[in-house]
């Protein structure tokens, strides 16, 4: 036990702290098992919260949480904030809202606010004596604003691991005009890539940067960001409203725009209306307990039985733009001729929870994910083959599916290799399991594909191609300069399945 009085204790570990000593953590250390910290009061109470806030760890924010707030109720100045910051950093840490708002974090080297408690009210800050929240939102961009020209000096420079960062130029209002009259609303400067739009409020770049804009006047908002091998890069994009809480509307479907650099992928053309055969089919599903849509695209003229590929699709509810691209692939000769029966993921379910990763991904609800491979790899099989006559040869038989779509094809081809030849999985976010081994013997070629830009959903597709590597089994991995973005995908399937079946 430290026979030390508290008050020497608190001046020691001050005395280190300002002396820039590296014992200070030592002396913290002390104070923390000190028997009189916990009944501390009034400024010592405060002293030692700071010092446990500077120097402590997570484990001890209940306790600096205490000491401040019961020094706020003795009424010593300056206690109110450091308590409402230790309560906030606690809600995170636990998965709820910060009361506050007192905490800023880094994320993809932007300084944010994370979600906030819409229940407190600005009287309770005041009543903590932290600012009204508008005051807090404005001090995390301005601090953002401050790091992010620091990265605009320093030419090439991002954060380590990143694939982009955001910079600052302090553009002016009628250069940016001038610029929109002449580029639209991207364009890039060496590797500096310039969104801008007329928005009252700020707006977010989906589905790629998911980071607010801030305004440059006159009615403007200003999103640039610096991006590894911008020149290679597929951007599509939609200025998004955000709300108060930084939240995004993620929801596919038409953007504003697309940026393409000129060492891009050429774009691929797009037969609209297509040349083939584009329906949709109510299947009766005895596993699913119920209809499941399905979307089947056929190439132009084909016949029942004619020996081509067939591949199973998962998210036909939006294969449309896929089946455009495939169709114009097909006219050109580019891609040879195959069937896609496409079926649709489940409806969203916002009280039961994301229906489609349950359906498609293992480990989560068996009897769920279970159903849906009886569906998958039994009834629609069994329904295709039937009605349209497809392949049964496994040669020529294929599993397609992004993001948790991809998952789904690495589960179905693993368990099922029997079945299918070949696996196209892109940017899919669940990495190889080593206890759930992929035998090289009679396994399917996998044709993986992700962005540079897409975060865990490129390391995780990444993985599977080290993985597959180290397992001596078939694999090609086309690695794009896109985000987790509908367009790398349907422009990398005509290729892929050029690759598979030419």
């Amino acid at each position: 036990m430290d026979n030390a009085p508290l008050q020497s204790l608190l001046d020691e570990a001050e005395a280190a702290e300002q002396a820039d000593d590296p014992r200070v953590a030592g002396t913290v250390a002390r104070l923390v098992d000190h028997p009189d910290t916990a009944g501390a009061s009034g400024t010592d109470a405060l002293r030692a919260a700071n010092l446990l806030a500077r120097w402590g760890g997570y484990e001890d924010l209940q306790l600096v949480a205490r000491l401040a707030s019961r020094a706020h109720d003795d009424g010593v100045p300056g206690a109110g904030p450091v308590a409402a910051e230790a309560i906030d950093k606690l809600s995170l840490l636990t998965g709820r809202p910060q009361p506050y708002g007192t905490v800023m974090v880094e994320h993809q080297g932007d300084i944010v606010m994370p979600p906030v408690d819409r229940r407190t009210t600005d009287a309770d800050r005041a009543a903590f004596g932290v600012p009204p929240l508008a005051e807090l939102r404005q001090r995390t961009m301005e601090r953002g604003r401050e790091l992010a020209a620091d990265r605009a000096a320093q030419p090439g420079f991002l954060p380590p691991g990143q694939a982009f960062t955001r910079v600052w130029t302090d553009p002016e209002p009628a250069a940016l005009r001038e610029r929109m009259a002449t580029d639209g609303r991207a364009w890039a400067d060496g590797d500096i890539l310039t969104f801008v739009t007329e928005s009252s409020v700020p707006v977010a770049l989906t589905p790629v940067f998911q980071m607010p804009s801030w305004p440059a006047g006159d009615g403007l908002q200003v999103l640039s960001v610096r991006v590894a091998r911008l020149d290679e890069a597929v951007i599509t994009y939609t200025f998004t409203p955000l709300d108060g809480s930084v939240t995004t509307n993620l929801s596919r479907g038409s953007h504003d725009g697309r940026f393409r650099g000129p060492e891009a992928p050429p774009e691929l053309a797009s037969n609209d209306p297509v040349k083939g055969t584009l329906f949709d089919h109510a299947l009766e599903s005895t596993a699913l307990g119920g209809p499941r849509r399905v979307t089947v695209y056929k190439p132009p003229g084909h016949t029942r039985g004619e020996d081509i590929p067939v591949v199973y699709a998962t998210d036909g509810n939006m294969f449309s733009p896929y089946a455009r691209r495939l169709d114009a692939a097909i006219e050109a000769g580019t891609c040879p001729r195959v069937v896609v029966v496409a079926a649709h993921s489940a409806p969203a379910d916002h009280v039961r929870g994301n229906q489609r990763a349950l359906e498609y991904l293992a480990g989560y609800d068996d009897r769920r994910f279970d159903a849906h491979q009886r569906f998958f790899v039994g009834e629609l099989a069994a329904w295709a083959e039937e009605e349209l006559g497809v392949t049964t040869e496994r040669a020529k038989r294929a599993v397609f599916g992004c993001s948790d779509g991809g998952g789904h094809a690495l589960s179905t081809g693993r368990l099922h290799r029997q079945r299918f030849g070949h696996v196209f999985a892109y940017s899919t976010g669940t990495p190889p399991e080593p206890t759930l081994p992929w035998s090289a013997e009679d396994a399917p070629f996998v044709h993986l594909c992700a962005g540079t830009l897409e975060g865990p959903f490129h390391q995780a597709t990444a993985a599977w191609a080290g993985y597959l590597h180290m397992m001596k089994a078939p694999y090609h991995f086309t690695e794009r300069v896109s985000g987790h973005d509908l367009i790398q995908w349907c422009e990398e399937l005509p290729q892929a399945l050029a690759r598979a079946w030419s």
